[in-house]
């Protein structure tokens, strides 16, 4: 199904509607919009800055990862804070480990070993430092249609 000479739409079903994403296409296709039913998104790709006639931006998308969802309750939940302009936001990781070390004798001439770590089960804990996740991403300009 295709809109406009900037356009072509592969649709993927989601709960209400249909989520596309837009492509170039060959011009002469229907620039009417008229087989998109309200509430359809989609995104534009390419140079695409703004929505095509009858169409508004999707401000609700806007740096955010889209889910499907099976639950009306969950549609338009917004969750955590929205990507800034090619932001691959940093993450940490917490752990906690433990080393058990058993009990060796190390004697030399002069006596016992004082170096050497001592038998006991020795813990660490805290937070890895900060990373960026270095998943490709696109983006694209979010639409729905009125």
């Amino acid at each position: 199904m295709t809109f406009s000479n900037k356009w072509q739409w592969l649709g993927i079903p989601v709960l209400v509607g249909v989520l596309a994403l837009g492509v170039g296409t060959a011009s002469g296709d229907d620039t009417s919009g008229a087989e998109a039913p309200a509430g359809m998104l989609a995104f534009m790709a390419g140079d695409v800055g703004s929505c095509p006639p009858g169409w508004r931006i999707a401000q609700e998308t806007t740096g955010r990862l889209v889910v499907g969802v099976t639950s009306s309750d969950a549609v338009g939940k917004l969750i955590g804070t929205a990507l800034t302009n090619q932001e691959d936001r940093t993450h940490v990781h917490s752990f906690q480990t433990s080393a058990d070390l058993p009990y060796k004798s190390i004697s030399a001439a002069n006596g016992g070993n004082g170096q050497g770590a001592s038998a006991a089960r020795y813990t660490d804990s805290g937070n890895t430092e900060p990373a960026a996740s270095g998943l490709p991403f696109v983006q694209l300009v979010g639409c729905v249609k009125q």
